[in-house]
């Protein structure tokens, strides 16, 4: 059996979004490009990629972070400058569907081939904002509940699979990757520093939490996130990128657009999946909720 091949990924950390979703498209092909300058061939980008974090007020047209023209040209655009390096990318954005608005990424392949869709499935915070709160999140107000499974997607070199901010809190996330066959845990997150809280323990919870995911299923983990001051709000980023035994290998070091790069060891996750032995032992059917006379 052939070894598994080393992977060069990052995590493209953003600061805070520029005015209009054009602009802040034009700093991700920036990354990009700098990214391929340090032979990066898998790219993550944080959740709402293309916009400020529009969820924590009450807003009466959200055209400009919705607008699916606008949208649809600047992932467009994205994925094929990742593909003309030969770069596989996961590109989180705000997707209107006649269903409803989607908190999505999408993950297109090295060949610039959209290989499919995931949806965030836990959607955090509250429809109506409590007015004695300084900082709302009120995701349920906007976001539909992903529709879509936690799947596995062919980006060529693995097949990875995406949590999307909150997701990242449930255990039930990864343990459902895992058994759809991903190798690699694609996260973004814009994770805002709630009131009483400090930088460093809101970034501690978020890399206990990935780092956790990725240890108990022998995973890499790839955490894209946006940092900065955004809207008087000060955001975690502390992109990182963690292995299959939950260490952090890689950080970022600054508070704003980054490329956060290391090296992929997939014959180490191999061999780590071989003894840990998850496939064989895993008990699915003890998992569900015990039923009650």
């Amino acid at each position: 059996m052939t070894s598994p091949s080393p992977i060069r990924a990052a995590a493209l950390q953003l600061g805070p979004a520029s005015a209009t979703i054009a602009t802040t498209a034009a700093r991700i092909l920036d990354l990009i490009d700098a990214a391929a300058r340090d032979k990066v061939t898998l790219a993550v980008l944080p959740e709402l990629a293309l916009t400020p974090y529009f969820a924590a007020a009450v807003r009466q047209d959200l055209t400009p972070f919705t607008s699916v023209p606008e949208n649809k040209q600047a992932v467009e655009a994205i994925a094929e400058r990742a593909a003309g390096h030969g770069m596989a990318i996961v590109i989180p954005f705000a997707e209107q569907t006649n269903e409803g608005l989607f908190n999505a990424m999408v993950f297109y392949d090295d060949k610039g081939a959209c290989q499919g869709t995931f949806r965030k499935i836990h959607i955090p915070g509250k429809v109506a904002p409590d007015p004695d709160k300084p900082l709302n999140i009120l995701e349920k107000r906007y976001f539909t509940p992903g529709d879509l499974p936690f799947a596995a997607f062919d980006m060529g070199a693995v097949k990875a699979g995406g949590l999307i901010c909150y997701d990242r809190r449930f255990p039930e996330s990864y343990r459902s990757l895992s058994l759809n066959g991903a190798d690699l845990i694609c996260v973004g997150y814009n994770t805002p520093v709630m009131p009483g809280g400090t930088l460093k323990g809101a970034r501690r919870a978020s890399e206990l939490a990935i780092c956790g995911g990725a240890y108990s299923t022998a995973t890499h983990a790839i955490a894209a996130g946006k940092a900065g001051v955004e809207g008087g709000t000060r955001f975690i980023g502390g992109s990182f990128i963690c292995g299959p035994d939950g260490a952090i290998l890689t950080r970022a070091k600054s508070q704003g657009d980054e490329v956060v790069a290391a090296d992929l060891d997939m014959a180490a996750q191999a061999r780590l999946r071989e003894r840990w032995d998850f496939a064989t032992n895993r008990r699915p059917d003890a998992y569900a909720p015990a039923l009650t006379a």
